[in-house]
């Protein structure tokens, strides 16, 4: 077992047992909060949206063969 291999397993072995002792430090909360969008915001977005499934759909399209 090399130096490297021994520090990775002592590391483990303290993380766990910091976790069983419960001294694990607590993950801060996710935020909660939705971000809020004007009307123009939302319509533009959706606009956005459109086009870019217009496009995928037209490349799409554009790469498959046709067929007669």
């Amino acid at each position: 077992m090399s130096n490297q291999d021994e520090d990775e397993v002592e590391d483990e072995l303290d993380a766990l047992e910091a976790e069983v002792n419960g001294t694990v430090p607590a993950l801060p909360d996710a935020p909660v909060a939705q971000p809020q969008f004007t009307p123009e915001e939302k319509a533009q977005m959706a606009k956005d949206r459109a086009a870019r499934r217009a496009r995928e759909r037209a490349a799409e399209q554009a790469s498959q063969p046709m067929l007669a």
